[in-house]
């Protein structure tokens, strides 16, 4: 039996990062958030096993509806799988100059100006295949908490080794 995988759609994983570069509004970002993001959004069950205190996030377990069990996929290979369109679909950004490399840190700058208005009106459409409750989860929750560090996004996501990195 074949089945289509959404997170290893190099389109998909396009259309993705453009409605959350959208919602986000962030004028500056870390490739590593980008791509932990569009994992969770391509993944909307992984949310509710993110490791952060109970009382935290307690949103999360909204989550459990979208368990598949066509989608059966250790998260962490899969992520590692999906690197390869990652890195796609961030220099298709820095082509369309939406991304650009902040020679001063590992960030890129974000220019959501420079989003073609085709690809625009495809990520905020209300019937593209993309969880706008993901996206809001995503901007309200996530957004603000580190990429590294002992309560970073790496450790809560269990997707990325975090034990050495520094802050």
């Amino acid at each position: 039996m074949l089945l289509y995988n959404k997170a290893l759609d190099a389109n998909h994983t396009l259309l993705r990062m453009t409605a959350l570069l959208i919602s986000w509004k962030e004028k500056s970002l870390d490739g590593d958030a980008l791509r932990l993001f569009d994992f969770l959004i391509a993944n909307p069950a992984h949310i509710q096993k993110l490791s952060v205190p109970r009382d935290e996030l307690t949103d999360k377990n909204e989550f459990k509806n979208y368990k598949n069990r066509y989608q059966n996929f250790d998260p962490k290979s899969l992520f590692n799988a999906m690197k390869e369109i990652h890195c796609l679909a961030i220099e298709r950004f820095v082509d369309l100059g939406v991304l650009q490399i902040d020679k001063n840190s590992s960030e890129y700058n974000v220019f959501i100006e420079n989003i073609p208005e085709g690809l625009k009106s495809l990520a905020e459409s209300k019937e593209n295949s993309i969880s706008s409750q993901t996206i809001d989860f995503i901007v309200d929750n996530l957004a603000s908490i580190s990429v590294t560090g002992s309560n970073g996004l790496k450790k809560i996501t269990s997707l990325m080794d975090y034990k050495h990195d520094v802050n």
